[in-house]
């Protein structure tokens, strides 16, 4: 976890050495939370495309998953309804936890309480698999379609609470602050630190700069973060 005062405080002290002024907290907070997310989002290319080594420290694959690993979540939700714009209505929807990003596995506790993993089918496969008494969804047995904001598990009884394995989102981060004299004074209470990996401080202090320059209109500023920004991006590689 990155301590979002640290961060604060850093930023601000690259751009009075710059003579680029003082970034308002609202900015600041605006600007943490796109450099997190781009940060976040970019682990799952970054994981795609590294290769595994043999060391312990430098495998690439391995830090990222690593990073990665503290958004990993779990949460059991109960069946409902969905219905969508158009009025129709949907049985047996589970819809996905508030925090959710990607989906990993889906598990029902059924056949006597015990778990068994709910397999993913397409809704075109859906009406072949149905067609045959072999491979037609049971308790024991079951299958789900995607759907929006959730899913719909089949046989659309007796399935009536299912656990999601899946990545969550990083909760939005926020510097608050109270005004004592006019000047914002750091607020530990109100504030959310980044959650992010602790090794990703670096960048996200070039990554708010970035877009600090941007917002300033000092293009050297923003230059000079996005350089520092990909040189930091190819020694990680």
């Amino acid at each position: 976890m990155v301590g979002i005062d640290r961060v604060y405080q850093t930023v601000q002290k690259i751009l009075n050495k710059e003579q680029r002024g003082y970034l308002p907290p609202v900015e600041f907070n605006l600007f943490a939370n796109q450099a997190q997310n781009e940060i976040f989002e970019g682990y799952f290319s970054s994981r795609n495309y590294a290769v595994s080594n043999d060391s312990d420290y430098s495998d690439i694959r391995k830090n990222v998953e690593e990073k990665m690993s503290l958004f990993d979540n779990e949460e059991t939700v109960s069946s409902g309804t969905f219905t969508n714009a158009a009025g129709n209505v949907t049985a047996n929807h589970f819809p996905y936890p508030t925090n959710f990003y990607r989906l990993g596995s889906v598990t029902a506790d059924v056949a006597y309480g015990t778990p068994c993993n709910i397999t993913e089918v397409s809704n075109k496969d859906l009406v072949y698999v149905n067609k045959s008494p072999l491979t037609k969804p049971t308790t024991r047995n079951p299958v789900y379609t995607r759907h929006e904001a959730g899913i719909v598990v089949h046989p659309t009884t007796g399935i009536s609470n299912v656990t999601y394995s899946y990545v969550r989102t990083p909760s939005e981060v926020n510097w608050g602050y109270t005004t004592v004299n006019g000047k914002p004074l750091y607020n530990a209470v109100t504030s959310t630190n980044f959650q992010l990996h602790g090794s990703e401080s670096t960048e996200l202090v070039l990554k708010i700069c970035q877009y600090a320059g941007l917002s300033t209109k000092s293009m050297d500023v923003a230059q000079a973060a996005t350089q520092k920004d990909q040189q930091l991006t190819q020694s990680e590689k």
